[in-house]
């Protein structure tokens, strides 16, 4: 046995030391490659580990620059978590290997025609977070959602300012329109023929006096008495202007169509 097991190792030393690509289902590896595999009916069976952070470099000991491994595992908190698949490490992390460049992350929102959940996105609806799956639940509380998640229902999403927190709502359902809401217009109108009237005044112009020059009555006209009407002509003039209006409510709302709204939580 142990001369058999030396003429092997010498065999396969010869073999790596006289030609240094190896092959495996061919016997005429690339001379551009360390390693050639070839087959028909065969795969290449990737070592499985499950990672637990993509900042951790366990289960090894350090970060690897280079070392590819298939993750088995769905754990860590958002924004370092790890889902299933291919990753690779850069030396100080690890990649998830994808060739999609919009891979959704932890709180992400989309629009959809969709109308239930599907693939790690829940449809915001208001809902207890205590209905979600364990790691959903514990991906919502890391965005602040501990007791239910956002309802989007007949709402318009915008983004914050600084001086609104996530989540807030706003916005009112009945509007008032006062009059600086009003176009600055100047608005004209006469009134009617049947506003025609008259006033009574005293006029103080003419006084009668008395005498006698003989047996004739005589009157003495006075010009320089004042004639104005009297006070009882003070009055106001009102006129209205019908708006035309039937107290119809104002539709606020913009040209639209209606789709649902979700966010990924992780699956």
């Amino acid at each position: 046995m142990k001369t058999k097991f030396f003429y092997t190792f010498t065999v396969l030393f010869l073999f790596v030391t006289h030609k240094a690509q190896v092959g495996i289902g061919t016997t005429t590896p690339s001379n551009s490659a360390v390693l050639e595999l070839n087959s028909t009916n065969k795969g290449f069976l990737m070592n499985t580990i499950a990672l637990t952070s993509i900042t951790s470099p366990s289960p090894f000991g350090s970060n690897v620059e280079g070392m590819w491994v298939y993750n088995t595992a769905t754990a860590g908190t958002p924004p370092n978590n790890v889902i299933p698949g291919l990753y690779y490490n850069d030396g100080t992390k690890w990649v998830l290997m994808s060739i999609n460049n919009d891979l959704p992350k932890i709180g992400d929102i989309k629009s959809s025609m969709a109308t239930i959940d599907h693939d790690g996105w829940y449809l915001l609806n208001g809902r207890n977070v205590s209905t979600l799956p364990s790691i959903s639940q514990t991906n919502a509380a890391t965005l602040g959602f501990s007791t239910t998640i956002p309802n989007s229902s007949d709402r318009i999403i915008k983004g914050k300012n600084t001086s609104e927190s996530i989540n807030a709502t706003g916005g009112s359902n009945s509007y008032s329109v006062t009059q600086a809401n009003l176009p600055n217009v100047n608005i004209t109108g006469t009134t009617s023929s049947a506003g025609a009237h008259t006033h009574n005044y005293t006029n103080r112009g003419v006084n009668y006096w008395n005498y006698n020059a003989g047996s004739i009555n005589t009157t003495r006209t006075i010009d320089t008495e004042v004639r104005t009407t009297g006070a009882s002509g003070d009055h106001s003039h009102t006129i209205s202007v019908a708006s035309g209006g039937t107290n119809t409510a104002i539709a606020q709302y913009p040209k639209h169509l209606v789709v649902q709204y979700f966010i990924y939580l992780g699956k």
